[in-house]
């Protein structure tokens, strides 16, 4: 690599050059700059070559009067000098740089006989570093330009000239071959060697005007200036930075580049979306011209969310809410990835797309009645019906943006809810068997986690990936409640039968919790480990951990468990990665029961207190019957525990108090269809990419991919080896082994076939799969 510095100071040796048969060595090589162009850079130089500055003394920067010159080269080791010019060797000849001085000069002051004088006698006695034209000084754009110098193409014009100025202390330091590889050099080309991201140095003044030109050296504001000019057609200092917002929303030309830097990281430039607004055009266009971008302003976005907003509350009345939903998140979706969206201000644009896709799949869910059936699908895909309704409330973080969402979902995943409940109650008067028992080999660990609803285990399998997760369904013993349901997945050999109230009780009609339920696990030989990641037991037997954090929080805080629940699975994955890690063969996280959590609150069915064994024995979606009592007309099922008892369940979705939002104990798929996943350590292998499901929603492609912690982003194509056919995406996954892609309806309209594609980090083509736009045959 050749610096141009270096190709300056070997021009500064060349120059000391003799014939040593015919003369003796020059004193110096003397070096005139009338414009004092060099100045900048003489610091940098002086690494490379010994020069000596003429003018007021400082010998720290080897500067001093002509006297003082003409001693050094006289005595150079008396002279206090840099330790890197007092090292000077006969091959390194000395070099006095005369700011201000052309040769001409040099030669009056002798005859003026003023203090330049000594500079006279030394140019009898020295060189002077020539340029092709003779008397005439080099200037950096002579040299750098010219064959006998550095040999650059470089424009000729003022503005590369004054270019060459700004920047020549950066152009010191860059490679003479990498600068010829770039062609031409103009005042743009040379002003981005001092300006390295342009763009971003735009972006950062729009930002905050008065900060960065403060910060910016001259020549790179000066660069700044250069480059907005030539390059967007603008002036920082003349028009100033709500005229760049205005440029930056709409997007014209160069622009468009420029707001793609600010899409990309919004969140660096926070000053930008008010000049934004500011800017916004108020003038309606004429002749039926429309704004090309109107989502370039978030005051557009905030309309857009109002309107939305407005539009949900509305679907509570609404004769179609399911294709209402559909309509909205159409018009929407588009939102959901843009720019506002990253910042958090298009909260309900994500969640109209959760709240389509579960309209679909309420649509097309099982109407099975056969109770196996139910069970299978609701494990295989009826679960990501609630896992969608828990996405859009978590979507919504205010309490505006929530009562809009919940009504939604009171339009439709609410009759859903308690449809399905209905007819999951009908198949199991008769032949509901809730499971009891856990069996589990030497080296196993249970992890116990209240209330892990099935939609929750598979957000959980997806976070221990790349371990080997399987999960398998399984009902849970009724009612759905803690007392009775944890000693069912507990891996305990006593023998369990029925107690008062809810409360599973062992031989000693103890219930079993608490103290009892961990006597009980140590008489099977179980270690009881406290919920902490330190505490790891011996892997060489068996274990039990256990938390109630999921239904505790379900219980105090309602719908905001949507915003709190993902915290609580990743400590839950933690925990089973700390158990494998400490050496356990496998753990088989388990749970008691699931939960309800409606849009809105449940409607209230009456249950008579008399024919009840008390409060004790009630809750909001289960009761205990007295033996005698008459039998409302509710779905009844036997205690698990002891057969002779019945158990009232609350019908469909309903409870026997009023206001209730997150519950259990009742008879639903939610709450009785639970989850066993068996986790274990598996292949260390790395799987290969694959696609696990497809499904659309209007215009809106939700990619399932598997492993899903791949590297991956997603496109939609039209032929899967021809990127440029790609009409939705690139797309990074919004959550691992999800990827969510738009596509665009004019290119590919709904029935347009097509290929989904998943590619590594290189842009290769991993996986790919046909399907149809929209999901139509």
């Amino acid at each position: 690599m050749t610096l141009v510095r270096a190709v300056v100071a070997k021009a500064l040796r060349d120059a000391a050059t003799f014939n040593a048969g015919a003369s003796s060595a020059p004193a110096a090589v003397l070096w005139a700059d009338p414009e004092r162009a060099w100045a900048p850079v003489i610091r940098s130089l002086q690494e490379a070559v010994p020069i000596l500055v003429l003018g007021d003394y400082d010998p720290a920067t080897a500067r001093g009067p002509a006297l003082w010159l003409r001693a050094v080269l006289a005595s150079p080791e008396s002279a206090e000098l840099p330790a890197h010019l007092a090292g000077r060797d006969e091959r390194n000849p000395w070099v006095i740089y005369l700011p201000g001085l052309s040769r001409s000069s040099v030669a009056e002051a002798s005859a003026l006989n003023d203090s330049l004088a000594p500079l006279a006698e030394i140019a009898m006695r020295s060189n002077w570093w020539p340029s092709p034209h003779g008397q005439t000084p080099w200037t950096p754009h002579s040299f750098l330009a010219s064959k006998q110098g550095a040999g650059l193409d470089i424009a000729g014009d003022t503005a590369t000239r004054s270019a060459i100025t700004q920047v020549l202390d950066k152009l010191f330091l860059a490679d003479v071959d990498d600068l010829k590889r770039m062609g031409r050099l103009d005042s743009s080309r040379l002003h981005h060697l001092v300006l390295e991201d342009s763009v971003r140095t735009l972006l950062e003044w729009i930002n905050e005007p008065d900060a960065v030109r403060a910060a910016l050296e001259g020549a790179r504001w000066q660069a700044l200036i250069a480059s907005c000019k030539s390059i967007y057609g603008f002036s920082p200092e003349k028009e100033g930075a709500l005229t760049a917002a205005s440029q930056l929303g709409g997007r014209a030309g160069e622009w468009s580049a420029v707001w793609q830097r600010f899409a990309d990281n919004p969140a660096r430039y926070p000053n930008i979306p008010n000049l934004l607004d500011q800017a916004r055009p108020s003038v309606v266009p004429l002749f039926g011209e429309t704004d090309p971008h109107p989502d370039s302003w978030p005051s557009w976005n905030r309309d857009q969310e109002e309107a939305l907003r407005t539009a949900l509350g509305g679907l509570a009345t609404h004769p179609n809410a399911g294709e209402r939903v559909r309509e909205l998140a159409a018009a929407h979706s588009a939102r959901e990835d843009n720019v506002w969206a990253a910042l958090g201000q298009a909260p309900l644009a994500r969640a109209v797309g959760h709240l389509a896709e579960l309209a679909d799949r309420v649509e097309t869910a099982s109407p099975t009645t056969e109770l196996r059936t139910q069970v299978a699908w609701y494990g295989d895909e009826g679960h990501m019906i609630d896992d969608l309704a828990l996405r859009a409330i978590a979507s919504a973080k205010t309490a505006q943006d929530r009562v809009a969402v919940t009504g939604a979902l009171g339009a439709f995943y609410d009759s859903w809810v308690d449809e399905s409940a209905r007819t999951f109650q009908k198949s199991a008067v008769n032949n509901y068997t809730g499971q009891t028992g856990l069996d589990i080999e030497t080296g196993t660990a249970v992890v116990y986690v209240d209330a892990l609803r099935f939609d929750l285990a598979t957000r959980v399998v997806r976070r221990l990936a790349p371990l080997d997760a399987s999960v398998e369904t399984r009902l849970a013993a009724f009612p759905s409640v803690t007392p009775t349901g944890q000693p069912a997945v507990a891996p305990i050999a006593a023998t369990v039968g029925g107690g008062t109230a809810f409360d599973a009780a062992d031989d000693q009609s103890r219930s079993l919790k608490g103290a009892v339920l961990r006597s009980a696990l140590a008489s099977a030989g179980v270690q009881f480990l406290e919920w902490d990641v330190a505490k790891v037991g011996d892997p060489s037997g068996k274990a039990w951990t256990q938390t109630n954090s999921i239904d505790s929080l379900g219980h105090s805080q309602g719908h905001a468990l949507a915003d709190l629940v993902d915290q609580q699975l990743d400590l839950v994955a933690e925990r089973v990665r700390g158990l494998l890690g400490a050496g356990w063969r496998q753990v088989v996280i388990v749970t008691d029961h699931g939960f309800l959590l409606p849009g809105q609150p449940a409607q209230k069915v009456t249950l008579p207190l008399h024919i009840t064994e008390g409060d004790a024995a009630r809750k909001p979606r289960v009761a205990r019957l007295k033996v005698a009592a008459a039998r409302p007309d509710f779905p009844i099922l036997p205690w698990t525990w002891d057969s002779s008892v019945d158990m009232a369940s609350a019908p469909g979705a309903s409870a026997f108090e009023a206001g209730r939002l997150y519950e259990h104990g009742g008879l639903s798929l939610q709450e009785c269809v639970i989850p066993v996943v068996t986790v274990t350590r598996g292949d260390t292998a790395v799987a290969p990419v694959h696609i696990e499901a497809v499904r659309w929603t209007g215009q809106r492609c939700r990619i399932d991919y598997g492993p899903a912690e791949a590297d991956v982003v997603a496109e939609i194509r039209l032929r899967p080896a021809d990127a440029s056919s790609t009409v939705g995406g690139p797309k990074p996954p919004s959550e691992s082994g999800e990827v969510k892609v738009l596509v665009d309806e004019e290119q590919a309209p709904g029935g347009t076939v097509a290929w989904v594609v998943l590619l590594d980090p290189d842009g290769r083509v991993v996986a790919q799969g046909q399907t149809t736009v929209g999901g139509a045959e």
